[in-house]
């Protein structure tokens, strides 16, 4: 069995999600904020500039839930409008809360939604929904470009109203003030008769709604049973990706959003048709945008670029975080080892401890640029690893470390990571960095990609996942952090195999390579020596999957090693030399100060960073038409668009 089929928290999984749909995929899902950056309430856009438009989005929302308003809203009958006599005495009466959203690709750009108070509702079951990961959709991608030889191409869906189609097996009751319902909705549901003492009109709720608990696992449910009918299953040991009993339709659902992989337009029409039956729903048929990521396919030239436009800036804006002064190349502080010293000091955080608002701030910074940072920009991760141990009694220092971290999302303000198609073969590079975390912790990282086994083209392709975590336990020694590393990296390929596989894309042997000899040796039976029970189990483990062909661990040099960078804190001058490796547009800087951008690695493994210019030794490097056409560096006068490969 799988890790997701062991005791997963799917509650937790899907909230994940639903928070990465709702709160990070700008500017598809922008909350409303005044001038000053304060969030907008309900009452204080009704009493706004907008106030006739918030108004009517506020009756359309009732409306919908309700059996509609007038002719422009149809209902979903989801809710009642009930006397306050009419509520069992068993029940609990929650509150409302209404959420409101500027969604510019919606027809309905000004949003309102009703969410119920659903916290002070009892759920005794595990409520928890499964949804597709971040990873599952790089997988889906993945295998859309790779098939597109094959006529394989991509589109998007979602679900209107999703969570209000879903049947209950018994009703919950909240209550929602007075003063929220206008003229039209006051006139037809008689809402002046039903208005109690205390100033509120109570309301019966029939079918699933947002915030109800168990909204999510009823509408998966609801669902999986509709489109069963039609040969659409969930697949075995994922979370989120389906496929259909005979047609070769792949889809990744996230909560209600769809991300299809088809190979003709009778398959997208068979899949869409079966939704339209039971759903009102919107496509995206040149399937550029799913889950926040914007795709730009080109299926002729078998690439797909993912990114994520105008996020950066958009954060920025809601954190209220100014633009740097200057370039900030690294992402995290970096203390210059002290070379022959025999013993080096463990840095000690002894800075003053920050009030609740700031350990909030820090909080709030982290949740915003962690869905990015995992999506797009993994460079970040390091950095918000050491972070995200601290957050929960941050300090000044932590400030700073945020600060910076911020000042580097500015200066590359939209990364970009680029999927070549390939044969779909899983393959990771795996590092362990001892001793490098407060409390003797060690930090472990997994580099994972899809390729081509025994390719020579020597292109690295874009990460799939991108795992920087700590070590919980205390490890002994570098070689037990890096069979750590190992065994970690080895169950997360396990996972991505059994969902290549849903996808139709069997796996041979899985290469994992490690740049340290010893963890090799003791997997191969070439050292033995007394180990504790933990590091005796993941030895055994990683043994284990390399003699059932499984896994196929083996070393080769640090330089080679694509984790070896989420390990380590790194001088500016190595980030700036990497970070072309990993970001396909690494040289796309914000125009806060010119600069050139220097790129160690060869051509063919910079991914965008430079262009070789046939029968020339120089490169073409992309700027902004605002920079100056002729710079000076040092004594060597370069032309715009220019510059000698020895610079």
């Amino acid at each position: 069995l799988t890790r997701f089929q062991q005791g997963t928290n799917f509650r937790q999984y899907a909230v994940q999600h639903l928070q990465a749909e709702q709160m990070f995929t700008m500017p598809t899902c922008n909350h409303v904020y005044n001038d000053s950056g304060k969030k907008e309430t309900i009452d204080s856009l009704l009493k706004g500039k907008m106030g006739d438009t918030w108004s009517i989005a506020l009756s359309n929302e009732l409306g919908r839930l309700a059996q509609g308003v007038e002719d422009r809203v149809i209902g979903t009958d989801t809710i009642d409008f009930i006397p306050k006599n009419k509520v069992p005495h068993n029940k609990k009466v929650t509150y409302a809360n209404f959420i409101c959203d500027y969604r510019p690709l919606k027809s309905e750009p000004h949003r309102v939604r009703l969410t119920v108070g659903g916290d002070k509702l009892d759920c005794e079951y595990d409520a928890g929904s499964p949804a597709a990961s971040l990873l599952e959709t790089k997988l889906i991608l993945n295998s859309t470009i790779s098939d597109a030889h094959k006529g394989a191409r991509f589109l998007s869906a979602d679900l209107k109203d999703h969570f209000l189609a879903s049947p209950m097996e018994e009703t919950e009751y909240m209550r929602i003030h007075s003063r929220y319902f206008l003229d039209d909705i006051r006139k037809q549901y008689n809402i002046d008769e039903l208005i109690d003492d205390d100033g509120y009109v109570y309301v019966m709720i029939k079918k699933g709604m947002y915030g109800l608990k168990q909204a999510a696992i009823l509408a998966y449910k609801h669902l999986v049973n509709l489109l069963a009918p039609h040969g659409y299953h969930p697949c075995p040991n994922t979370t989120g990706l389906w496929k259909h009993e005979t047609r070769p339709t792949k889809f990744c659902l996230c909560v209600d959003d769809f991300g299809v992989k088809y190979f003709s337009q009778a398959d997208a029409d068979h899949l869409l048709d079966a939704l339209k039956q039971h759903y009102k729903i919107s496509v995206d048929l040149e399937g550029k945008n799913y889950c926040g990521l914007t795709m730009d396919w080109n299926y002729q030239q078998g690439y797909v670029d993912i990114s994520m436009p105008k996020y950066i800036p958009a954060m920025l804006k809601k954190l209220q975080h100014p633009s740097p002064k200057k370039p900030q190349y690294a992402p995290h502080q970096w203390v210059q080892p002290i070379y022959g010293r025999r013993l080096q000091m463990t840095p000690v955080d002894d800075s003053d401890p920050l009030p609740r608002e700031g350990i909030r701030k820090v909080q709030s910074i982290v949740g915003s640029i962690l869905y990015y940072a995992r999506a797009l920009d993994s460079t970040m991760l390091p950095s918000l690893n050491d972070i995200g141990s601290k957050q929960a009694s941050a300090t000044t220092d932590t400030k700073k470390q945020c600060t910076m971290l911020l000042d580097y999302a500015a200066t590359y303000p939209n990364a970009k990571i680029r999927f070549y198609a390939s044969d779909m073969n899983l393959q990771a590079d795996s590092d362990a960095a001892y001793l490098v975390l407060p409390s003797a912790r060690s930090r472990y990282a997994g580099y994972f990609y899809l390729g081509t086994l025994k390719s020579t083209n020597g292109r690295l392709n874009g990460a799939i996942l991108v795992v920087c975590k700590s070590i919980r336990s205390v490890v002994a020694s570098a070689a037990e952090a890096e069979t750590g590393g190992l065994f970690y990296n080895g169950q997360d390929a396990i996972i991505i195999r059994h969902s290549l596989e849903a996808l139709g894309h069997p796996q041979p042997k899985t290469p994992i390579k490690t740049d340290n000899s010893t963890a090799t040796g003791f997997i191969y039976d070439n050292i033995r020596q007394r180990k504790s029970k933990t590091w005796d189990m993941r030895w055994n483990w990683l043994r284990d999957k390399q003699t059932h062909n499984v896994l196929n661990y083996y070393w080769d040099a640090g330089k080679n090693n694509d984790a070896d960078y989420f390990t380590k804190h790194h001088a500016p001058k190595h980030h700036r030399e990497m970070r072309p490796r990993y970001i396909l547009q690494g040289h796309n800087v914000a125009t806060i100060a010119p600069f050139f951008s220097r790129c160690s690695a060869a051509p063919s493994h910079a991914q965008g960073c430079v262009f070789p210019l046939a029968g020339t030794n120089r490169y073409r490097l992309r700027w902004p038409r605002q920079s100056f056409p002729n710079m000076t560096v040092g004594d060597k006068s370069i032309r715009f668009g220019q510059i000698h490969s020895s610079h």
